[in-house]
């Protein structure tokens, strides 16, 4: 997250900063940023709800519609009323990160 966060920072070249072989580099964090394995975010999904995964959610989509420096977001089902929603799900670590605890 961090140093995804970093690279986004380098690419849009806040205060002209960063050299421009930087910016080139680091753009395609941008709107391309790397997505965590589907096993990590139902582990995450399931210890914050304290259940199952199916037991919350009819459909839960594996493939993320989204990926940024601190998380992911996937559409889903929720089976309590069929509502459609979509779960934003943070990265492990990220809070210590952003709390300044690592």
């Amino acid at each position: 997250g961090f140093y995804v966060k970093s690279g986004q920072m380098a690419a849009a070249n806040i205060g002209n900063a960063f050299p421009k072989i930087w910016q080139d580099t680091m753009s395609v964090l941008q709107d391309e940023c790397p997505s965590e394995p589907f096993e990590v975010v139902k582990s995450i999904v399931e210890s914050e709800y304290g259940c199952d995964l199916h037991d919350v959610f009819e459909t839960f989509e594996e493939t993320p519609i989204g990926a940024a420096s601190i998380g992911q977001v996937h559409r889903a089902t929720l089976k309590r009323d069929g509502s459609r929603v979509v779960v934003k799900v943070m990265y492990p670590g990220v809070e210590n990160t952003f709390r300044g605890d690592v």
